[in-house]
């Protein structure tokens, strides 16, 4: 549990959990406001009720936001504040390191694997990407991979950078815009947490996904219209390789 910057991927992420207004004990007028997450059954009668006790008045406005109003509305430079979640996402990280051991089991032996396919590596060089902890994806690489840190130190940065997150509506969007067919992922392309790049096809190159390859938790293929009836909300390297 801990309070973290308002931003539209935090939005999207409260919304795919099942969340609908942001409310804050902070005045409106107020920069730097705290906001909570609520579930509402009915956000207009919500809005309605608290303009019938006269929580909403000119007095005392007090801060409040729909969270689907401000991800269609407002800009990200335009959100102000810190919102409180429950999260742990180290306990998620650890979590899902147990997971992949079970169908990795030398997934602790660096001898094992090399470094584009360790598991590990994938899954903390991911969620450092969503999380901003470079630190800890830098310090395993140190200790593991030494002669990649320089360049993983810049690949991060790179990604960081341009990394995206969409949506099901604009992520359908993009992928039509860029006429995108087919995406890879970095963990389980079942995984609402995996970053997906862009996989080019050549003109009139066909691929078809073996069997065996949708048993495998990294680097998995998927053609967007199975894509998108998996989730709702999307990490995207949208650098066309």
């Amino acid at each position: 549990m801990k309070f973290v910057p308002l931003s539209q991927p935090i939005l999207l992420d409260l919304k795919r959990s099942g969340y609908n207004i942001l409310t804050s004990k902070n005045a409106v007028e107020d920069k730097n406001p705290t906001w909570y997450p609520l579930t509402v059954a009915d956000v207009n009668d919500y809005l309605l009720s608290l303009d019938c006790k006269g929580s909403i008045g000119p007095m005392q406005e007090s801060a409040l936001l729909v969270i689907e109003d401000t991800l269609n509305h407002i800009d990200e430079v335009q959100l102000q504040g810190e919102v409180f979640i429950e999260v742990n996402h180290l306990q998620e990280l650890q979590d899902k390191i147990n997971f992949y051991g079970k169908r990795y089991t030398c997934i602790s032996d660096r001898e094992y694997y090399d470094f584009a396919f360790d598991p590990k590596r994938v899954l903390v060089r991911n969620y450092a990407l969503r999380t901003g902890n470079h630190l800890l994806y830098l310090a395993y690489i140190s200790l593991n991979y030494n002669n990649h840190l320089l360049d993983e130190i810049q690949n991060l940065e790179d990604l960081t950078l341009s990394l995206i997150c969409l949506d099901q509506d604009q992520a359908r969007d993009w992928f039509k815009t860029y006429e995108i067919t087919m995406v890879q992922s970095d963990i389980s392309i079942y995984d609402k947490d995996a970053i997906l790049t862009v996989f080019l096809l050549k003109k009139d190159q066909q691929i078809t996904i073996p069997l065996e390859d949708k048993d495998e938790l990294v680097y998995n293929l998927m053609h967007i219209e199975d894509l998108l009836q998996l989730r709702d909300l999307f990490w995207i390297d949208p650098r066309l390789h």
